[in-house]
């Protein structure tokens, strides 16, 4: 155990500029990087994504240091030699559609990537108007089909079409296919894995993974309104009255600031929390106050 109490740190976003973001994190979000931004990192220990903490007692260490150091911000049982730390959580700006994509499992990641599966949850921050994703196939189709449909760039017409709305959220288990359509602002919360396996980019001419899609791709169609994840867990914070009580037990919490700003309070600390705003709250960090008018997004395990 430490020798001193670790309070609740903010995270460093990294920043992620792909071909098919946009601007809306820059000039609505505060995120200093230039165009396009996709994706904004806000909480990330992967080699690919490396938080760093800006205040506190672990103030200028990575976050994958940190939980290495100090394994109990993670857990009471968080072992670092055998286990990496579980999530991630991004904000996502698709002002133009992303490449059709599947992820693999755990098992089929740890064989031939090195690396955890891909569970991913999508909540709809905001959306320009008649904004769709797909998910899943709209009918069953086989793998000999899918294939064909890909080499023949019909694969979207076979696609299950989502038209979405704010508050709108979608659990993306692996193997199902699906696609982020442009004009959406959304929160993704995952799996601490960065394998995409992608199959269709619309001319873009980036590298394609059909190989690997047909292993792993689930030709059915999905229930998408099945919201049970046994990888992760997320809850909506809206403070009543202007104020929660807010306990941590034995594991971490992540919060995003979604809209709105409040604080967070107890005896040790005061953090102002604004839109677009994170907190790492370390494992047994004891009782808070969230005060203000917002919309918090929390994660965990």
């Amino acid at each position: 155990m430490t020798k001193f109490e670790i309070l609740p740190f903010r995270l460093k976003p990294v920043f992620k500029n792909y071909i098919w973001g946009g601007e809306k994190l820059i000039n609505f979000w505060n995120k200093n990087s230039v165009p396009p931004l996709a994706e904004s990192w806000e909480l990330a220990a992967h080699p690919d994504g490396d938080n760093l903490i800006l205040n506190g007692d672990l103030k200028g260490l990575r976050l994958s240091e940190a939980v290495k150091k100090f394994p109990e911000i993670v857990s009471s049982d968080f072992d670092p030699h055998n286990n990496i730390f579980p999530l991630m959580v991004k904000l996502l700006d698709s002002k133009n559609i992303l490449s059709v994509q599947v992820h693999p499992n755990d098992k089929y990641a740890e064989i031939y990537e090195n690396s955890l599966g891909k569970t991913e949850l999508w909540y709809i921050i905001s959306h320009e108007p008649d904004a769709f994703i797909y998910l899943g196939f709209e009918h069953e189709i086989s793998k000999k089909e899918f294939e064909k449909a890909i080499l023949n760039n019909s694969l979207t017409d076979y696609l299950k079409k989502i038209y979405v709305n704010n508050g709108d959220t979608f659990l993306i288990e692996p193997g199902t296919i699906h696609a982020i359509g442009g004009g959406i602002l959304l929160a993704e919360v995952q799996q601490n894995s960065n394998i995409t396996y992608r199959v269709y980019d619309y001319g873009r001419g980036r590298e394609l993974h059909i190989k690997k899609a047909l292993d792993v791709v689930k030709t059915t169609p999905i229930n998408y309104d099945a919201k049970k994840c046994d990888k992760f867990k997320t809850k909506i914070l809206q403070p009543e009255n202007n104020s929660i009580n807010f306990k941590n037990p034995d594991s971490f919490k992540f919060i995003l600031c979604l809209e709105g700003e409040c604080e967070f309070t107890n005896e040790n600390i005061n953090l102002k929390l604004e839109l677009g705003e994170n907190l790492f709250i370390p494992a047994n960090s004891g009782a808070f106050k969230i005060s203000g008018s917002c919309n918090l997004l929390m994660a965990y395990v």
